[in-house]
């Protein structure tokens, strides 16, 4: 059976079954009967380990709870028109601060000549 921590443990040694170590997920496949023995385990009366579905309904309530808070919900949203303001800063071009001068005129190379050496 599939477990997850609620601990953070990473690695867990077996006398019996050997060493397991967690997934990219935090998951552990372990056999059942080590996950029966670890499903029961508990640290000052709650979990230490957890089903996939467990984690599921635990991940959305706390979910729920936190989009419930009105004071949350604004501390989010001011951070989202924070960060759009930074962002359109960043990605409006800047105003040039003088106007480009203009281009000097071009003389012929021949009517240049022409002029300094008379």
């Amino acid at each position: 059976m599939r477990l997850y921590s609620r601990m953070g443990v990473t690695a867990l040694d077996d006398p019996e079954y050997g060493n397991f170590q967690a997934d990219e997920t935090g998951a552990f496949d372990f056999p059942d009967g080590v996950s029966d023995r670890l499903h029961g385990f508990h640290y000052r009366g709650r979990p230490m380990w957890e089903t996939d579905i467990e984690r599921q309904n635990r991940l959305i309530n706390e979910e729920l709870e936190r989009r419930k808070d009105p004071s949350t919900l604004l501390s989010a949203v001011e951070q989202l028109v924070k960060a759009a303001s930074a962002t359109a800063a960043l990605t409006q071009p800047a105003a040039p601060a003088e106007p480009a001068p203009a281009p000097a005129k071009k003389v012929p190379a021949k009517r240049a000549a022409a002029k300094t050496a008379q």
